[in-house]
């Protein structure tokens, strides 16, 4: 994470504080002056009798529904539930204060663990996560060393690797991931250098059988890597790096689509290059291949792709790198071709600027900008691909965040 990003979420974070210290003056979460939330909590907080705001779960907050959403909350994690159509705080949560600082990005393994990499503290903080409470309890041997910075993480999807990506340079921790602890023990040889400037974005494709990794601008190339499925060291592809255009990655569950945007998140900008581009993965070899279907979007630096492969949806920002709305696409299972979903692009959906979903694939979280204030819900239909909005959001800081189901 550079230095001035740092500074934008020390500042967000202090001015949060701020705004929540004088909160019994204004409503909170658009709720009108007076409204009250109850101890169950609600879909929108409110001003509560104590003249005290809870972004939205009155008092105490809410129990924990169909998904889990945990967030940098300053020097602690904080937690979110959606509970039907109640979004808010984990009803008694205590937020464990963080060893390290600097997260960039967190990633959630099999629902049960939560691992958080520190840039400025060369760690990743891994926590047990209670299904029941929603609760983090320090993994053993927590915070783990990671020898290169800690930037970037991702696991392969059967949850038995863990790989650290150093943002400000060529360098790539992996782990193995103890099953029933979560401990992560450093995979021999680890980690690699390779020679790129940047680890700055991953993709695990559904199979768990290659690592691809974007470096901050379209012009450089994606570099590959096969996941040695017994220990999950790393070895580079024949062919690569493989120049395809784009600087953000991500893979459909099936293991057959290699998806990429020439934006990413980070860069608040247009890239120039206003399309998605979908390749195939050789399944043997590792190699990407375009395929015919590359449709024009406008600017995307991020985008999602629904846990049963069928649906792609670009986050998108205007000529002054403002989020703007999101445009949906349906994902040929056949031939990775992508098609617009009927309404898109959802021009009545709030803007965002990064969205992840849950295992279910029926919602997506979303941070309202790089860094925001609110943590907004999507609803997806995994039949058909259409979105809605129907939960209030909730004022919390949104970016990085995690989610389970």
């Amino acid at each position: 994470m550079k230095v001035a990003r740092r500074f934008v979420l020390f500042l967000i974070s202090a001015l949060a504080v701020l705004s929540l210290a004088g909160c019994h003056n204004l409503p909170c979460n658009g709720t009108s002056p007076g409204s009250t939330g109850g101890s169950s909590g609600g879909a929108s907080g409110g001003r509560v009798s104590n003249d005290t705001c809870t972004p939205g779960g009155g008092v105490g907050g809410i129990g924990v529904g169909s998904a889990l959403l945990y967030y940098i909350d300053g020097s602690t994690a904080g937690a979110a539930t959606l509970n039907g159509n109640a979004f808010g705080l984990v009803a008694g949560f205590t937020p464990p204060t963080l060893a390290g600082s600097g997260a960039d990005d967190m990633t959630i393994v099999n629902g049960k663990f939560l691992y958080i990499p520190q840039a400025s503290s060369f760690n990743v903080e891994g926590f047990v996560i209670n299904r029941t409470n929603g609760a983090l309890t320090p993994i053993q041997g927590s915070p783990f060393s990671v020898p290169s910075g800690s930037d970037t993480i991702a696991a392969d999807p059967q949850g038995r690797f863990l790989f650290v990506g150093n943002e400000s340079g060529p360098d790539i921790a992996s782990f193995q991931i103890d099953p029933n602890t979560g401990a992560l023990t450093p995979t021999l040889g680890s980690p690699i250098t390779f020679a790129g400037t940047s680890a700055d974005t991953f993709a695990v494709d559904g199979k768990g059988k290659f690592l691809y990794v974007g470096q901050m601008s379209n012009t450089s190339p994606i570099h590959g890597f096969a996941i040695d499925q017994t220990t999950g060291a790393l070895t580079e592809i024949t062919g690569s790096p493989f120049v395809l255009g784009i600087s953000t990655p991500h893979c459909d569950a099936s293991g057959n689509f290699l998806v990429g945007v020439p934006g990413f998140v980070d860069e608040l900008a247009p890239s120039g290059d206003n399309h998605i581009y979908v390749f195939s993965i050789d399944p043997n070899t590792g190699v990407p291949t375009p395929v015919a279907s590359s449709p024009t979007v406008n600017a995307a630096e991020e985008f999602a792709i629904s846990p049963n492969g069928k649906f792609v949806y670009a986050m998108e920002v205007d000529a002054s790198g403002n989020p703007t709305s999101m445009e949906g696409f349906q994902m040929d299972q056949t031939t990775g071709a992508l098609t617009a979903i009927q309404g898109s692009p959802f021009t009545t959906l709030p803007s965002t600027a990064q969205c992840k979903f849950e295992q279910s694939g029926s919602h997506m979280f979303c941070a309202d900008a790089l860094f925001g204030s609110s943590s907004i819900v999507v609803n997806s239909d995994p039949n058909t691909g259409a979105l809605s909005h129907t939960v209030p959001d909730l004022s919390i800081s949104s970016f990085p965040f995690a989610a389970t189901n």
